[in-house]
């Protein structure tokens, strides 16, 4: 038997021990600079805009001014002598907070014209990690050329007005709502005769009732309904729920952090049906999502896994230490928002069957209403109430009309 050496692994680990460090220390510079670089490149792109990208979102101007006013843009004008106006120029780093992707914001040159219609996106820079698979996979899938001639004010929905790029979805996501936002916010400012902005007075002054008032308000208006859900043995399952179908409503509903992180989790999800807000509380582990639904004219829509998703703990806006954590439960698309429905909770022994259940019915506010469908729902209300007050009118002439003849010889008879 041969009697083999040893190895010395005392000297093997001293003679690694420098490999090893600088390795590290490598690494470490390595991912120190990468950090530090991101942001840098990513400020220069913004900055420092060429001409040609101004001319790139807003193909019919043919002079620029320089950067001003708050938020910055750049004036967009016609001809070289700057004498019309046609459109607003603006980055989305000068319009923050800006939406994150998957690995941090992507930053766009968007053009706006007077409309408040998109001329043009330019993707600037971004850091998504499926850029490394796949390069400039935004750029490359054309998706920012579908937002040129989008007005601002539609809804800027994943696969329900805007196509997403394919396994990409976070992505997506991100810079259509980076666009929508900053547009909005430019046109706030800058176009106070645009329909959008008109329209969003009116969505402010509404929702300014609502913040006014805290959850105890909510509840005294039904506004917020609250019901339980017995567990046998066991504590109540308490639920409170409220409509978050308006970004206004679920920014000051649950804060919005958590409105923005629910929204981004159901573009991947869900293509249409209304926002349900569900704040829980009491025996909240014994929660089962399938035993969820909602009732409208006598019709039951059962609740499906892939219709909630999490809508944070509870720790902003008003639903603030009301809840354990909150849920958004998107309604079956047949839900008719405008009359009452109920929201149940199945209590049968056999999960989904629905022969016994508890819940609470529902009914929007009409302030809510006209917040989310605009001044339509009160002017459509008013123009019904005053064809039914015209037919009315008509049918009480036409019968005093036709009746005429025999009132006269009513009243020659009377006088006999």
């Amino acid at each position: 038997m041969m009697n083999l050496p040893q190895p010395n692994f005392d000297r093997m680990q001293t003679m690694l021990q420098p490999k090893i460090t600088n390795l590290v220390f490598n690494s470490t510079l390595f991912i120190l600079s990468a950090l530090i670089s991101f942001p840098v490149l990513a400020q220069n792109e913004s900055q420092n805009l060429d001409d040609s990208w101004l001319q790139e979102v807003m193909p019919l101007a043919n002079s620029f001014s320089e950067k001003q006013g708050d938020p910055p843009v750049y004036l967009a004008f016609q001809s070289a002598d700057e004498n019309e106006l046609i459109g607003y120029i603006f980055t989305t780093p000068d319009i923050p907070p800006e939406e994150d992707g998957f690995s941090g914001p992507i930053d766009a040159l968007i053009g706006m014209n007077l409309d408040g219609e998109i001329t043009g996106v330019k993707v600037l820079f971004y850091q998504e990690s499926y850029k490394h698979i796949r390069g400039d996979f935004i750029v490359d899938s054309g998706f920012p050329e579908q937002f040129t001639g989008k007005a601002i004010a539609d809804k800027f929905r994943m696969r329900v007005d805007i196509d997403g790029i394919s396994r990409a979805t976070i992505s997506s996501w991100a810079l259509a709502r980076g666009i929508r936002n900053a547009t909005r916010r430019v046109a706030m400012a800058y176009l106070p005769g645009s329909s959008f902005v008109i329209e969003a007075n009116v969505e402010i002054e509404v929702l300014q009732t609502l913040q006014d008032q805290n959850w105890d308000d909510y509840l005294a208006t039904g506004f917020v309904k609250e019901f339980s859900a017995p567990i046998a043995g066991e504590s109540d399952l308490n639920f409170a729920l409220a409509y978050m179908g308006h970004y206004r409503l679920g920014e000051l509903l649950v804060g919005a952090n958590d409105y923005s992180n629910s929204d981004r989790t159901a573009s991947e999800m869900i293509e249409d049906g209304h926002m349900l807000l569900l704040g829980l509380t009491g025996n909240t582990p014994r929660l089962q999502q399938l035993r969820l639904g909602t009732m409208q004219d006598g019709i039951l829509y059962p609740n499906r896994g892939d219709r909630v998703v999490f809508a944070g703990t509870a720790d902003e806006g008003k639903i603030a230490d009301r809840a354990q954590f909150a849920i958004a439960l998107f309604m079956h698309p047949n839900i008719d928002i405008t009359q009452p429905f109920t929201v149940v909770y199945d209590t049968s022994e056999v999960r989904g069957e629905f022969n016994d259940y508890v819940g609470v019915e529902y009914q929007l506010p009409e302030d809510v209403l006209t917040l989310i469908m605009g001044a339509s729902v009160t002017e459509e209300s008013a123009v019904t109430q005053t064809v039914f007050l015209v037919v009315i009118l008509l049918l009480t002439v036409t019968l005093f009309v036709l009746n005429l003849p025999r009132i006269r010889v009513h009243l020659n008879n009377s006088n006999q």
